[in-house]
């Protein structure tokens, strides 16, 4: 298994972290997704993709599937909007069901009826986005600890196009409906007050070739456009999970290589369970202090018991990023 632990806040030891993900943190089911990548002499090699549940809106919420994705910071998720035929066969957000939602510039501000609006041109690995700002609320399809209990990445980049013209929204359907989505716990919490981007353009690749719906950010703040954006920012103050204030940033990631566990997102701490018997945590701190990526420095990379010459003048980093399947450094 691969288990991956996140924070950005300052850190007590490892006990005392490992401790208070059981003090009202909260963790998410993922179910894993597995894509033959290519064959080699009979060996077919696969990528994976981890993705679980949400829900925006009220009173009835609108269900969704999504990758936890440490490479960029929002959530996205296709509008009712977009004609896109890679739009219409996913589940798509209908902001007029909603009586929480309302559309918003990039800064915040309501939107006035038949004004310009602003739009967010997005790449994420070799795909692309045009969204536009909702904010609505959103809920995480969670258990909640009661106290004392491809080779495709998606490192996001963009760009802000202020005033544009409004798209048109109307009451179509999605190819697709809630059938097939993830109901949520009946235990669930995880919810609170966000801004978020709704696509009204998504190329066909490699989002075509995806059950999930939408992709939510989990990097850091400077990859969002506003902390109110960001969930590692504005979870625990938004009461989407209730710990300690010094595990309210941090998030564990567990994903199961087999059918036999599960793989979850835990947020404010981590789950010990899910370390290896007799192992002890070990923290990396950032390489950069304003970081717009998770990124750790490398000693050295090892290979088949042979150590590579890559790394031996200290400059080598590396980003944690949980929407790609696979290890990757530079040829030549």
């Amino acid at each position: 298994f691969w288990t991956i632990i996140s924070a950005i806040a300052a850190m007590g030891t490892t006990d005392s972290a490992g401790d208070s993900a059981f003090l009202g943190s909260l963790t998410v089911k993922m179910m894993r997704e597995r894509f033959p990548l290519r064959n080699e002499g009979g060996v077919v090699h696969h990528k994976s993709i981890y993705h679980g549940a949400i829900s925006i809106g009220s009173p009835e919420p609108q269900r969704f599937r999504v990758v936890f994705d440490t490479g960029s910071g929002h959530l996205v998720v296709p509008s009712v909007m977009c004609k896109d035929g890679t739009c219409q066969s996913h589940r798509r957000y209908k902001r007029r069901k909603s009586l929480t939602a309302y559309d918003i510039n990039v800064d915040g501000t309501p939107v006035a009826p038949k004004d310009g609006r602003d739009q967010l041109s997005v790449t994420f690995g070799t795909g692309e986005i045009v969204g536009v700002f909702v904010h609505d609320r959103v809920c995480l399809a969670g258990k909640v600890a009661r106290q004392g209990a491809r080779a495709n990445s998606m490192l996001q980049t963009g760009h802000v196009v202020a005033g544009a013209e409004p798209p048109t929204e109307d009451d179509g359907e999605s190819d697709i409906d809630d059938a097939g989505s993830q109901k949520p716990d009946s235990d669930t919490g995880g919810c609170l007050d966000l801004r978020f981007i709704t696509a009204v353009a998504m190329s066909d690749h490699p989002y075509s070739l995806f059950s999930f719906d939408g992709i939510f950010g989990l990097g850091p703040l400077g990859l969002s456009q506003a902390k109110e954006f960001n969930l590692v920012e504005t979870g625990a103050p938004g009461g989407a999970w209730q710990v300690d204030y010094e595990k309210t940033k941090m998030f564990g990631v567990f994903l199961a290589v087999s059918n036999k566990e599960d793989s979850e997102i835990t947020f404010g701490g981590y789950k010990t369970e899910h370390m290896a018997e007799g192992a002890h945590l070990i923290w990396n701190p950032g390489a950069e202090s304003e970081q717009e990526h998770w990124i750790l420095k490398i000693k050295s990379i090892t290979a088949g018991g042979v150590r590579l010459p890559y790394c031996d003048d200290g400059t080598c980093r590396a980003l944690v990023d949980t929407g790609m399947s696979l290890l990757g450094i530079p040829s030549g």
